[in-house]
């Protein structure tokens, strides 16, 4: 748990008596006065719901809520959110005092934070008596959710996936184009390199990405390697680390991508950041991130245009991988059935889908997705994320089991060890000596 400040810590101290907003703490594991842990009961009484995001997740979470409410007379709901940072700290105190919110969201990334605390029920059994519904969800989708024990503890509404944008009025300029559909990590470093003096001042080819996760697990996903072990260690060799980042270190060297110190100061969001702000001809970028950086974009930089691509291919094909977000049910939950509607409405239901618009990751079910898509009033840009979402869960994408530690652990490392070599102040062994011991320290358990 992340140190932090006394009013956290105060409540901290608070949920263990009267809740502090959270789940009151039940008998663990019981079946509830309206029903039991298959979900199946009546839907009725109070649930108290968590989420993250700003204050437009937050409108479009609320009116899906309210349907819900409407839709079930006698319901009511507790709405609890915050930003990303701060959800995480909070959820992290109601786990260990056992008031989870009945109805919590999580991400694939930080599942097996809370599976390890045995704080969330299987879904499994709602599935199997119909509760809740994944009939038309992917099932590379739905794995996302499950733990290194097979069992699904949280189903997955929205997924976002990892994109390569790349600034087509700059490519256009430097005379080089956008890479080619199907092409590979080789033909993308060759097509950055090309882009070098032929750009205008102050601008980059891309930005120096050798610390970015996203990619290196994109990498190896292309090049089918392992990422990590059944006790969630690393799986991969430190040779193959060595040969990424001396891939964007001679990059970095030859002054195709942006300085060290330069991508440091670059700011956080979508719509802050160098791509959006027109600094760089390609980085890395969230899939759903393409409306808002070409906002400041088309405003900033004379009108010029962002697209989208799937992250390079390798011998196993497409790196891209999904980084799902859903609800999950903890276990100190009194009102499962009632949880398990909410998830199954808020997943499934075309009215709600319309009213979500996709907002945290395209749309699991494939119903609710081609409602969007075909929706003529649907933006250019938000039907090219759609689209190009759809395009990739079709070639069936590797589902990652990321393990306990992975956000805290593994991505802060991986960051600091890229960040010492670009400073000069380790050589690319070295880094990749001290990531293995900090980050196989830290993993799993």
């Amino acid at each position: 748990m992340r140190r932090l400040g006394t009013a956290a810590v105060a409540c901290a101290a608070l949920l263990a008596v009267a809740g502090c907003n959270g789940t009151s703490v039940g008998d663990t594991g019981s079946d509830s006065a309206t029903g039991g842990q298959d979900g199946k009961g009546d839907i009725t009484g109070s649930l108290q719901l968590t989420f993250w995001g700003g204050a437009s997740r937050a409108a479009k979470t609320n009116a899906v809520t309210d349907m819900f409410v409407k839709a079930h007379p006698g319901v009511t709901i507790d709405r609890q959110n915050a930003d990303f940072g701060n959800y995480f700290n909070k959820l992290n105190i109601q786990a260990s005092s056992k008031t989870l919110p009945c109805v919590m969201q999580l991400q694939g990334r930080q599942l097996n934070d809370y599976t390890k605390r045995k704080v969330l029920l299987p879904l499994d059994p709602m599935i199997e008596s119909g509760a809740i519904k994944v009939d038309d969800i992917p099932k590379e989708v739905v794995d996302t959710g499950r733990g290194p024990d097979g069992k699904l503890y949280f189903l997955p509404y929205g997924a976002a996936y990892d994109a390569v944008g790349v600034n087509e009025s700059l490519a256009q300029q430097a005379g080089i184009g956008v890479p080619p559909e199907g092409y590979d990590w080789k033909q993308y470093t060759e097509w950055i390199a090309k882009a070098k003096g032929k750009l205008p001042a102050g601008v980059f080819a891309a930005g120096a990405r050798g610390g970015l996760p996203n990619y290196f697990i994109a990498y190896q996903l292309a090049n089918g390697k392992q990422l990590f072990t059944d006790d969630g260690k690393l799986g991969f060799t430190k040779e193959s680390l060595v040969e990424y980042w001396e891939m964007w270190e001679t990059l970095r060297k030859s002054g195709v991508t942006m300085s060290a110190d330069t991508q440091a100061d670059e700011p956080e969001g979508a719509e802050q950041n160098f791509i959006a702000q027109g600094r760089l001809m390609t980085d890395s970028m969230p899939g759903n991130a393409l409306t808002p950086a070409s906002a400041t974009l088309a405003s900033k930089a004379g009108g010029q245009k962002l697209t989208t691509l799937p992250m390079p291919s390798g011998p196993s094909g497409s790196g891209n991988a999904m980084f799902t977000s859903g609800f999950a049910i903890p276990t100190n939950c009194d009102n499962v059935p009632t949880a398990a509607a909410f998830i199954d409405f808020f997943t499934n239901d075309l009215e709600a889908g319309k009213v979500f618009k996709s907002d945290n990751g395209a749309a699991t079910n494939t119903k609710v997705l081609d409602a969007q898509i075909n929706d003529p009033e649907l933006p250019a840009l938000k039907k090219h994320e759609l689209e190009l979402y759809a395009q990739i869960v079709a070639k069936k994408p590797p589902t990652i089991l990321y393990p306990p530690g992975y956000q805290a652990t593994f991505e802060s490392a991986f960051t600091r060890a890229y960040e010492e070599i670009a400073f000069g102040k380790k050589t690319v062994q070295q880094a990749a000596d001290s990531f293995f011991t900090e980050a196989n320290a830290g993993l799993g358990g």
